[in-house]
């Protein structure tokens, strides 16, 4: 039995027990679940001014437009108004989004494939596919659980009950879940229609509007690893049907040889016996047909058409014009005359185009999504508006500073770095926000000691050093000397600064300075396994090279300072490897080779120094990147000569963070690609903390010090926060098995507009 722990808090003291229910009989064991703090409410703070990346879109118009938009890591969120104002209305499910159709025939009835199929080194996972028939209020989970990403869904625009799903499937294993999928009773039951193998998934289908019976799929063979991309195989390929998805033809006549890659297919709604295809090939391109796949000739591809496949692929062909088609890439490119010509009319839009809406009704009104959120034409992509409602920025982390109010600071992937305040007596609006950098943002930083400065960090280890009074900004990123190796710095460069101010990073070396960057010092050597297997990025990419850096491997990814002594200090690679300093650099070793549970060689993605004692830390480990999604968080109380397992059943999600409290040790804090978790009990029992809060990917945390809040940064819904950790530090076993206790809490603050 549990009680159920509420934000009483803010009169000034948290009540539980006689208010909360069910109350514990005597003798009874005390459990911890997620019923017990359900009355939390955490605070989403945005931003809306910038927002993450957008997988789907569908919309079908009434006396006005409904939108709905799919968040690669943010959920379903919904427009009644044309997308004037946006409403969440997937928040009990997996948030990242791979596909959504609504059915024309009952407005009411939307499918939802989970999983993100723009296969970046940061995507998620999904659980299956949903369905509403309430418009959004309610949703039921119609099967495909082991999918994990699902790209397309076909709705037959007569018989509603029939649909088709493209199951890209498994990112980082082999696994049989993939393919074709047609239901013929709303989803009840699933007959998987086409298979190739259990290396390859489908890509993208559309369905012939004139004879839904004529389906075209594309099939693609892929594997992500943590240090390699590889698109392309025997097994890709472009499949037609003509008897509604029971049997399939693979289509070859005109088409490149050799091993295919990813591929879209576009169906003219205007001419449906003109179908354009895009094929990744060692020689990609652009092809049409004009007799439902029978042929097909090559037109012109631009530069931009054939930019990195597995990321951008989707074609979308104009309902009502049979010789325009748009193409999503870096930017949106448009074809005007069957594939002769192509013209970019993505200007003044967030780069790295993903989906694209086009109204069948009045084909001048667009919606595309984009890395940055979605936007609206109503001229066919002359001009663009910025929907800027749509919290869903996807932050790697997250700090504060210590004004008061105090300002959180953050990264985001593809929309740099910002600051905003944690509160306002008029509430947080997007003219709040403040950029501070460019690129994929990660860490930002106040130094501690100089608070008019500001370490801003974009990929590879790149930092930006920022005098907010003057905008003087200096390049303080380590460089190698002439006898040195190249240094090799992950996607997501590991920062950590002390409360002295000193500022850590890393590389495959430690790095440290304690003159803000102006010089470093290398404190260690190579602390990861150096394996030269995991280092041909150059490599990477399959049939198209996508040597970005982002498979960057053998690396530090996470750094901590014991707050107890700065001579402890504690890494933790991508590779496996937790190495322990105590002497400040002069000497290390090796101390996570006998984490409990946890298969060799896998990521090290936090470890956090206790606040209390010097040889007691914390560790998650994440071992996604070869298809393991459990759940690994351990502790040392001896310099990591032993690990405790702190896994328990209750967790979901690889972990990504783990935090202690600053006042009481005993109460934890976990993000896991599966949401926030608690524990009041050392990590004994864990529970999930929803309320309000979506089951969204929790990539950091921080505690602040004075206020005692806790910061969460999300991926895929912005930043929130967890006022007053308080009454949670009054938390006991024997309060928790008391009818009634008050717990103590922070005095309260009323702001009052200036």
């Amino acid at each position: 039995m549990s009680h159920r722990i509420t934000n009483a808090a803010r009169a000034g003291a948290l009540i539980v027990g006689l208010l909360l229910s069910p109350v514990l009989g005597r003798g009874e064991e005390i459990k911890i679940d997620s019923e017990t703090f359900g009355g939390l409410q955490l605070r989403s703070i945005g931003p809306a001014a910038m927002a993450g990346r957008i997988a789907a879109i569908d919309a079908i118009q009434g006396q006005r437009l409904t939108l709905y938009v799919g968040s690669a890591g943010g959920g379903v969120w919904k427009s009644s108004d044309g997308g004037t104002t946006f409403a969440p209305v997937f928040d009990k499910y997996c948030q990242s989004i791979g596909a959504i159709a609504i059915d024309r025939t009952r407005p009411k009835t939307v499918w939802v494939g989970t999983g993100e199929s723009w296969t970046r080194n940061s995507v998620s996972v999904g659980d299956g596919i949903y369905k509403t028939t309430d418009g959004g209020d309610n949703w039921q989970r119609m099967g495909l659980d082991s999918c994990e990403r699902i790209a397309r869904i076909a709705i037959d625009p007569k018989h509603g009950d029939t649909v088709f799903v493209a199951a890209t499937g498994h990112l980082w294993d082999a696994h049989p879940q993939r393919g074709v999928y047609r239901t013929r009773d709303g989803g009840k039951t699933w007959q998987r229609v086409l298979f190739v193998d259990n290396e390859t998934g489908c890509a993208d289908i559309a369905l012939d509007p004139s004879d839904p019976s004529i389906l075209y799929a594309t099939m693609w063979q892929f594997r992500r690893k943590p240090w390699s991309f590889s698109s392309g195989g025997p097994g890709s390929g472009v499949y037609r049907s003509r008897d509604g998805g029971d049997t399939w033809t693979r289509l070859t006549a005109g088409l490149p040889a050799g091993n295919l890659g990813r591929c879209a297919v576009a169906i003219s709604p205007a001419r449906p016996s003109r179908v354009y295809l895009f094929v990744e090939a060692r020689k990609s391109g652009m092809f049409r047909s004009d007799d439902r796949g029978e042929t097909w000739t090559e037109g012109i591809s631009s530069p931009g058409t054939n930019t990195r496949p597995f990321y951008f692929a989707h074609l979308i062909a104009d309902p009502k014009d049979p010789n325009r088609v748009y193409k999503t890439a870096t930017g949106l490119l448009v074809s005007d005359d069957s594939l002769r010509t192509w013209t970019g009319v993505g200007g003044g839009v967030h780069s790295d185009f993903h989906a694209l809406w086009v109204n069948p009704t009045n084909p001048d009104e667009l919606f595309c999504g984009t890395d940055g959120g979605v936007y609206t034409s109503v001229d066919r992509g002359a001009d663009w508006r910025f929907l800027g409602s749509l919290p869903v920025g996807q932050f790697y982390h997250v700090s504060y500073d210590m004004e008061w109010p105090y300002n959180v600071y953050g990264g985001l992937q593809d929309n740099g770095s910002w600051t905003g305040p944690s509160r306002r007596s008029g509430g947080i609006a997007n003219r709040h926000w403040r950029v501070l950098g460019g690129g994929d943002g990660f860490w930002a930083f106040v130094d501690p000691t100089d608070p008019d400065l500001t370490y801003v960090e974009y990929q590879e280890g790149n930092i930006l050093r920022v005098r907010r009074s003057t905008g003087e900004t200096k390049q303080i990123k380590p460089l190698e000397a002439k006898d040195e190796a190249e240094y090799r710095f992950n996607w997501n460069t590991p920062m950590h600064v002390t409360a002295a101010g000193t500022l850590y990073l890393g590389a495959q070396f430690l790095f440290r300075t304690r003159d803000r960057g102006d010089t470093w010092e290398r404190i260690s050597p190579d602390l990861t396994t150096n394996d030269p297997v995991k280092q041909k990025q150059a490599e990477s990419g399959g049939l198209s090279v996508d040597n970005s850096s982002a498979e960057n491997h053998c690396t530090i990814f996470t750094i901590c300072e014991s707050p107890k002594n700065h001579e402890v200090v504690w890494v933790g690679t991508d590779d496996g490897n937790i190495q322990l300093t105590r002497d400040g650099g002069k000497s290390w070793t090796n101390v996570g080779k006998k984490l409990p549970g946890v298969p060799p060689a896998t990521w090290v993605t936090c470890i956090e120094a206790s606040h209390f004692d010097e040889a007691t830390a914390y560790a998650t480990c994440d071992g996604h990147g070869t298809g393991d999604m459990k759940t690994y968080v351990c502790k040392t109380t001896d310099f990591g000569k032993t690990w405790q397992s702190l896994t328990t059943p209750e967790l979901k999600g690889y972990a990504h963070v783990v935090r202690e409290d600053l006042v009481k040790p005993e109460l934890l804090f976990l993000g896991t690609e599966c949401g926030l978790f608690i524990s009041v009990e050392g990590g004994a029992q864990w529970a999930a903390i929803k309320g309000d809060f979506p089951p969204v990917a929790v990539r950091d945390l921080a505690i602040h010090p004075r206020d005692h809040d806790l910061l969460v940064a999300s991926h895929g819904r912005g930043i929130w926060i967890l006022d007053d950790l308080t009454p949670l530090r009054g938390l006991t076993r024997e309060v928790l098995a008391a009818d009634a206790a008050f717990l103590p809490s922070r005095p309260s603050v009323e702001m009052i507009p200036s």
